[in-house]
């Protein structure tokens, strides 16, 4: 109970800022391309931001793999933002071939445990440092997903779903409705039919299990369709 009360105590440290959007895309035009982020200081004191780019692959269960990039820079790659200001980074694309297939970043802001203005130096406690994660894609102009639904199977108790993105784009499952046909029977499964579906992505050329906890039971005989609102 002593060690939960001083922790709260210290959460007063936290010195907040902001990191948007959380997601975009850039458009290859084969020269250089670029996208810019806004950093937001909310706190009282300076605070000492790194910013890094990694490139993103994700697997079929949603784990996602980071790896080191030179495709991507970002400026600046470390700042200090004074209390209640904003700062611009900018994040460049430096292949110059137009991708067939949409390319996935993450951009990560994190907080340097630095103590880097005078109020800071004496104070005590747990300093509470934030980190933000956002999502960078690279593709061409025009270019479009396109998901499917290519197997499902149930037990009554659980569900199986397999999806596809054979597009060139990723795509966030939206309100995701999934309609089946069996023995002339039409049912519809809206989204909180569908618990953990709804809102998760699918990278371009990437598939996706997904496993349900519901009582519905598609027949394997059934003629199914999976629709997203974008």
């Amino acid at each position: 109970m002593i060690r939960f009360l001083t922790l709260i105590i210290c959460l007063p440290f936290i010195f907040a800022f902001n990191f948007s959007p959380m997601s975009q895309t850039i458009e290859v035009e084969g020269k250089r391309n670029g996208a810019q982020f806004l950093i937001e200081n909310e706190s009282s004191v300076n605070i000492a931001v790194e910013l890094t780019v990694k490139s993103r692959q994700m697997n079929e269960n949603g784990e996602e793999t980071l790896s080191d990039t030179k495709e991507v820079t970002i400026f600046p790659p470390q700042i200090i933002i004074p209390p209640n200001e904003k700062r611009t980074i900018r994040v460049t694309y430096n292949v110059k071939d137009i991708p067939e297939t949409e390319k996935s970043y993450r951009v990560i802001a994190e907080q340097l445990p630095l103590k880097v203005d005078e109020k800071t130096k004496n104070e005590a406690g747990i300093k509470m440092l934030m980190k933000y994660v956002a999502a960078l894609y690279a593709s061409a102009p025009n270019t479009k997903s396109e998901v499917k639904l290519i197997s499902h199977a149930s037990d009554g108790k659980e569900m199986k779903l397999i999806i596809e993105n054979k597009g060139q784009r990723h795509q966030l499952i939206n309100n995701p409705t999934i309609k089946y046909l069996s023995q002339d029977k039409k049912v519809e499964l809206r989204a909180q039919d569908l618990p953990g579906l709804s809102g998760e992505n699918v990278l371009a050329g990437h598939k996706r299990i997904f496993t349900i906890n519901t009582g519905h039971t598609i027949p394997q005989d059934a003629k199914v369709e999976l629709k997203i609102n974008d």
